[in-house]
């Protein structure tokens, strides 16, 4: 049985939280990153009865890993 991320979320993500998080390695290929990122995202979004606050942390984590962001603290 795979083990998932636990939670306890970092004040500012790095990119090994947000590896932990999509359940991926840091040097994941951006097309491993974005079907992490789908298949959580599927069970998680606010839309569907999810947290938002879940989801932001998984948009931030998929932005971390892909470059799009390099740091800093989340609006939550």
């Amino acid at each position: 049985m795979r083990a998932f991320y636990k939670g306890g979320f970092q004040p500012e993500m790095n990119r090994r939280e947000a590896a932990l998080i999509l359940g991926v390695r840091e040097s994941a290929p951006e097309e491993k990153v974005k079907e992490a990122h789908r298949r959580i995202m599927i069970a998680n979004h606010p839309d569907a009865g999810g947290s938002s606050f879940i989801a932001a942390k998984v948009n931030e984590a998929k932005d971390m890993l892909l470059g799009k962001k390099t740091g800093g603290s989340s609006i939550f």
